[in-house]
């Protein structure tokens, strides 16, 4: 019964290997036919077949493959070699489908003891109207041979099935092995998604499949420990600095009332305090509901950006720099949005690299709020401004002045944070301008 289920099977697939590769042969040698047929619409106008014949025994002599090409009359025009005789019975058929504007059927497949060539025709057709036919006789013994090759694979591989399956043993066998690697695979995912108390058992199996489970457990542990002691610095590392900053926040405020630039110190103490609670929500990023929704209200940038000028305009002024704060249109952004780090990096940037006055705008977009910074410096050129935010690019003009060429690409890794983007153009009049681009909250409330 397996044995006749074996064949029933094997039957088709090998009709399938020589259907497919005479179906492969027919349309490569189509394509060469229809490029013939191309070649062959001019001369069977003109009347002059001398480049055509050319053509022909060129390629004969390339493929080993006759061609010739025939008018409306079955006459023919140019051939690769002599004595064609276009009343034979394939070569009949497919000339009087290709005369007719039709396209030949496809030949049958080729198995090993059929013999003969495959013909394959081509009409060759000018506005509509059939000219005559290109005509191709391909050899098929090399496809013949890949024919037979595959239907001795395929008899291999169906005594070896019907050997596997007679003896029965290797369905159990494969699932006696493969099991614990199922097992691992699982763990790994398992792993990967963030369960790291995810452990396999190594009870009962073969002594290699044990040393492995031993060795992915000790991975797994390790990285379970690594990652409690990370949550532990990382807890107790916030919850050390909470003390001193609110120390320092209290004395700042009683400076603030007196001092612009004591002020910009009070907000710097209020964006360490920022950064203490996201390390804290770091250290719960990790437990269940941890990736719950933030109920942060949105941020108005514009509020938020003339709130950290103030401090600026006071270093601008002490520097003797013009600070202009120009269009301040509300905007509501991501609450994630870090304004204070992105504004200080491009008003250091324009203090240091661009020319005076600078400045500052925030406006609105389609569905994005743009706050630009602009400055009267020599700017970029065309190469320079499309790698502005690459990490540790700096330009030709600013290598000899301090810094790393880290600053862009933080404000550039920041506005991506919220689904923005950073653009560097040459304004009118010179310059420079960068505008951090992020997407606007359209239910903000301004």
């Amino acid at each position: 019964m397996v044995v006749i289920l074996a064949v029933v099977a094997a039957v088709p697939l090998a009709n399938y290997i020589a259907t497919s590769t005479s179906r492969t042969l027919f349309l490569s040698r189509s394509n060469d036919a229809d490029w013939f047929a191309t070649m062959a619409e001019s001369p069977l106008q003109s009347g002059d077949i001398a480049n055509l014949r050319e053509l022909a025994v060129r390629y004969h002599e390339l493929y080993n493959t006759p061609v010739f090409v025939v008018d409306v009359d079955r006459k023919v025009v140019a051939t690769s070699r002599s004595g064609v005789d276009v009343k034979e019975p394939d070569l009949a058929t497919a000339l009087d489908s290709t005369l007719a504007g039709r396209l030949p059927a496809e030949p049958p497949a080729l198995f090993p003891w059929r013999t003969g060539e495959m013909v394959v025709a081509r009409p060759v057709v000018n506005n509509g109207r059939v000219l005559g036919a290109a005509v191709l006789r391909v050899p098929t013994e090399k496809a013949r041979d890949q024919v037979q090759n595959g239907l001795l694979l395929l008899l291999g591989g169906l005594l070896i099935s019907i050997g596997a399956i007679v003896i029965g043993i290797v369905r159990p066998i494969t699932r006696w092995v493969l099991r614990p690697l199922n097992d691992l695979d699982n763990a790994t995912h398992q792993i990967t998604r963030g369960a790291l108390d995810t452990r396999v058992s190594t009870d009962g199996r073969a002594p290699e499949l044990r040393r492995l489970g031993d060795s992915f457990n000790s991975m797994a542990l390790s990285l379970h420990q690594a990652r409690q002691r990370e949550r532990e610095f990382v807890a107790d590392a916030s919850h050390q600095l909470r003390t001193p900053l609110t120390s320092a926040r209290i004395h700042i405020e009683g400076l603030s009332r007196l001092s612009p630039t004591a002020r910009f110190a009070l907000s710097d103490i209020d964006r360490l305090g920022r950064i203490v609670q996201r390390l804290s929500r770091l250290a719960g990023s990790d437990r269940p509901g941890a990736d719950a929704e933030s109920n942060e209200e949105p941020l108005d940038l514009a509020q938020a950006v003339k709130e950290r000028l103030v401090g600026w305009k006071a270093v601008y002024a002490a520097d003797d720099m013009e600070l202009i704060i120009g269009e301040m249109v509300p905007g509501g952004v991501g609450p994630e949005l870090e304004v204070d780090d992105i504004l200080d990096v491009l008003l250091d940037n324009a203090s240091k690299y661009g020319a005076p006055p600078v400045e500052v705008s925030v406006t609105r977009d389609g569905t994005e709020v743009v706050m630009s910074v602009r400055d009267h410096g020599l700017g970029l050129g065309s190469r320079d401004l499309k790698k502005v935010g690459e990490r540790f690019w700096r330009s030709a003009h600013h290598r000899e002045m301090p810094g790393t060429g880290l600053g862009l690409a933080i404000v550039r890794s920041e506005a991506a944070r919220v689904g923005g983007r950073v653009v560097a153009r040459p304004p009118i009049g010179g310059g420079l301008v960068i505008e951090v681009r992020v997407p606007l909250i359209d239910d903000y409330d301004v």
